[in-house]
């Protein structure tokens, strides 16, 4: 082997072993989840003059066995429904107006190694709603306000027709357009771009090219349903039923109301299961409160689509 072989041989085997290293160093950092705790974004565009959209995760329910969040003010409205499952490091999206059977749009896999390719939806948000696969390009470790997140750049597999063609997402945030777009680049002046981001009131993302500052709006001191509850309550949001099932003791009351007062449904005595068909309630939030024989009673929030 000439000198310029080795030396060209000796330059791949370091380039390979820091890209090795590279890559053992992004897959060791730990996942950042995006709704473990409340999360509120800012959406800022300029079109005729400058205004900052505002909304948040608040409220659960569980549909079909699984764990959601809703997404609330702007024009989510509670109809956006939102999961995301740490261990495959995934989240998702669930339109309440879709007609059943409903279903889950996979919004972002930060699962994904640099060369992987995924089929993404833009699902009710302004940009296409099949903006095709895209191809993730690098990933970067970039630090935000209160710790590092990984960066993912993305471009389309349709260059030339798509209309949306490169994207990033942060970890632990979302895209930085709207967060049911993850096939889009943000754009101050269409649809906007991502100013701020808190989770659990905490500031995690500052852009503030448009803005003066970022300052929580989040409602403190809302009660969400408690995981350790005595009860697991199921929505099916596409048969309009829930079903309660007690872990301890018998349900003695069960009672339904809507936010102003208007007692919704009662009935006593339901044993450890029972179900409830509430299409026809009031639509909105509901509260839903479980009384059980030792007196003490629980309340969980509904929503009724």
């Amino acid at each position: 082997m000439s000198i310029d072989n080795t030396t060209r041989y000796k330059k791949l085997i370091v380039a390979s072993f820091c890209i090795i290293i590279f890559s053992n160093v992004m897959r060791s950092q730990a996942y950042i989840p995006m709704l473990k705790y409340h999360g509120e974004w800012h959406v800022t565009n300029c079109n005729s003059g400058c205004a900052t959209d505002k909304y948040y995760t608040i409220g659960d329910t569980l549909i079909n066995g699984f764990h959601y969040t809703f997404l609330d003010k702007f024009h989510y409205n509670k109809n956006f429904v939102v999961r995301e499952d740490t261990a495959s490091r995934t989240v998702y999206l669930r339109l309440l107006a879709d007609p059943p059977p409903a279903k889950d749009y996979l919004l972002y896999d930060f699962s994904l190694q640099v060369g992987d390719t995924t089929s993404i939806t833009n699902p009710g948000s302004p940009y296409p709603k099949y903006p095709g696969n895209f191809i993730v390009d690098s990933i970067r470790i970039k630090p935000l306000v209160n710790k590092n997140h990984r960066y993912f750049y993305l471009h389309s597999e349709d260059t030339l027709t798509s209309y949306t063609k490169t994207t990033i997402w942060i970890e632990g945030v979302g895209s930085q357009c709207l967060i049911n777009t993850p096939g889009a680049m943000p754009q101050i002046n269409g649809a906007g771009q991502l100013s701020c981001f808190f989770s659990n009131n905490i500031n995690e993302y500052s852009q503030l090219d448009s803005i003066a500052d970022c300052i929580s709006i989040y409602p403190v001191g809302i009660n969400e349903l408690n995981l350790n509850s005595p009860y697991k309550v199921s929505q099916n949001f596409d048969t309009g039923t829930i079903s309660i099932h007690s872990k301890q003791e018998e349900i003695t009351s069960v009672q339904i109301y809507s936010t102003d007062g208007k007692l919704e449904y009662q009935k006593n005595n339901l044993g450890v299961n029972t179900s409830i068909h509430i299409a026809y309630f009031t639509k909105g939030v509901l509260l839903l409160k479980i009384e059980n024989t030792v007196g003490n009673y629980y309340t969980y929030k509904l929503f009724n689509p």
